[in-house]
């Protein structure tokens, strides 16, 4: 709850319940706990979370031990006619994070696990895109802790679950769909796909990349091109989830990447997708620099490199060649 909403929080709660027992903190983050100091100052509420949790509500809310419930992984509170199960899921994405199932009733309320960013529709079917909102999410935030997503949905099998209702986006009740989804993207299972990002001066680097483009797009493999001048970084992570193979392209400026190309390639390396393949393709005026700083970024993220075209200027017709061949590579061990 953000500063200003207490009162239509109040009224909302206030049109089912007399009181409030407990308050169930999923997450900490303060998109989803914010409103804890209210809600504890304004009733006798226990709040029930992991012991990290606990700590945390501590420096975040200022929430004293005496008004926490601590619950262990498969613990259960009554509430007379229904039942709560907590199961802690650590690390999706915060280390406190846990999911909260309502028994008799089969939802799973499993905080930003699964979500979207995106308002429209309540529920899955009322959003026909709604698995490209759930793969940009996923990019942006779960990304990087796949192994942990796996274990997650490992721990969810052997419930009935009717509902999935995220924190953010509509409440799935259709769960197929985001389920293989999210079993595919937390395994990490790609595409015969290639990312293409890049930033560009006066051409020479724009000039490759649209090259080997066509040549790859050719070969069949689907390429996803975005110009770092323009582009959204929600949709690169959300490419960055099911690509096999990464091409950056950056000029050399100042003895080093261009600015935008380093941020993304900070990006990659924050966001640890599970593509195989990197190439790079790059160009200088005076001295180069930037292909050097690729290949250290690069080295950390146990990337196969397949290639590097540097040029200086602008491509001659044998750099074109080179392209070429990087193409032929590239679409080689794509395409499976």
């Amino acid at each position: 709850m953000n500063p200003g909403f207490e009162d239509v929080l109040r009224r909302n709660v206030e049109r089912y319940a007399d009181r409030i027992d407990y308050v169930v903190m999923n997450h900490a983050e303060p998109d989803h706990a914010g409103a804890i100091p209210f809600i504890m100052e304004s009733s006798d509420a226990l709040l029930v979370t992991t012991k990290k949790g606990a700590e945390m509500a501590k420096f975040y809310y200022d929430v004293p031990e005496s008004r926490v419930r601590v619950v262990e992984d498969g613990e259960e509170i009554s509430l007379g006619e229904k039942t709560l199960r907590f199961i802690h899921a650590p690390w999706l994405h915060w280390p406190e994070t846990m999911f909260t199932y309502l028994v008799e009733d089969g939802i799973l309320f499993p905080c930003d696990f699964f979500g979207c960013h995106t308002a429209y529709g309540f529920y899955d079917d009322e959003v026909p895109e709604i698995l490209y909102y759930a793969q940009r999410y996923f990019g942006e935030i779960m990304m990087p802790f796949r192994s942990m997503g796996k274990k997650a949905l490992e721990k969810i099998k052997g419930l009935k679950i009717n509902m999935i209702a995220p924190s953010h986006g509509p409440i799935y009740r259709n769960l197929e769909k985001i389920l293989s989804a999210y079993e595919k993207w937390t395994a990490g299972e790609t595409e015969e796909k290639v990312l293409v990002v890049y930033a560009t001066m006066w051409g020479s680097t724009e000039r490759m990349v649209n090259l080997l483009t066509e040549l790859l797009m050719k070969e069949g493999l689907k390429v996803a091109v975005h110009n770092l001048a323009s582009a959204d970084i929600g949709e690169i992570a959300k490419d960055l989830v099911d690509s096999r193979a990464i091409v950056l392209g950056t000029p050399t400026v100042l003895g080093g990447m261009h600015p935008l190309a380093l941020f993304a390639a900070n990006l990659v390396k924050a966001l640890r997708p599970p593509a195989r393949y990197a190439a790079v393709l790059s160009s200088f005026g005076w001295g180069g620099g930037a292909v050097k700083q690729i290949e250290e970024i690069v080295s950390s993220l146990n990337l196969e490199v397949l290639g590097v075209v540097e040029v200086r200027a602008k491509p001659s017709d044998s750099d074109l060649e080179k392209v070429r061949k990087l193409a032929e590579k590239i679409a080689g061990v794509v395409k499976v």
